[in-house]
Formats: C-alpha cells, sequence, structure tokens
C-alpha cells in the first residue's frame, strides 16, 4: 500500500507506530519523522529502463521495466502475455524488461 503524507497526518501517534512496526522502520523520533519514513518506504522506486544504443523499440511500442518481486504488475503484464501483447527482452539487475503497446499504464 503507498501511504501520502495527508493521509497519514489524519492518524494517532500510535496508529503510525502500527504501520512502522509492520514494515520493520524504526517507531522513535517525531510524528513528522515516522511519516516520512513511511512515505519513503512504501513509495515505488522509479524504474529507469536502460536500453543498449543498438535496440529500437518497434513503431508503436515502448518498453516498461518491472522489478522483481512486484507480483501486481508481473500479473497484469502476464495476462496480456497470453494474448501476445507482450514481448518479454530481458533482465538486468533486479529488473524485467518488457516491450508493449505505447498506449499500455499499469493500473
Amino acid at each position: 500500500m503507498e501511504y501520502t503524507k495527508e493521509n497519514l497526518k489524519g492518524l494517532s501517534l500510535v496508529e503510525i507506530k502500527q504501520i512502522c512496526k509492520k514494515y520493520g522502520l524504526r517507531r522513535t523520533g517525531s510524528k513528522t519523522v515516522l511519516i516520512n519514513s513511511i512515505v519513503k518506504y512504501t513509495t515505488e522506486p522509479e524504474v529507469t529502463v536502460s536500453l543498449p544504443t543498438e535496440y529500437k523499440p518497434s513503431p508503436g511500442k515502448k518498453v516498461v521495466g518491472v522489478i522483481m518481486g512486484d507480483t501486481e504488475k508481473s500479473n497484469q503484464l502476464g495476462k496480456l502475455r497470453e494474448k501476445n501483447k507482450v514481448k518479454t527482452l530481458y533482465y538486468s539487475m533486479g529488473v524485467h524488461y518488457y516491450e508493449v503497446d505505447k498506449e499500455f499504464k499499469f493500473m
């Protein structure tokens, strides 16, 4: 789950500490410090797609990267792969790369 500072500010300190415990984060410090630590931990990191210079996506296609262990995105791509709408490109440093339609967006 992704938390925002706004929705966490409405919670009590006890509730925030419970969330920290759930994620294995430290539970000491001010409410603001704990909120920042939760937001940083639960925000998805940006995946940078690094393509070999000789690779050019097919017309109307783009390349997306999925971090290993991201089951929601993997399942979404798996359903498209069953319909032959996804091309598996390669795996590098914990990220699987796929070629998809330009209009594709993760839900």
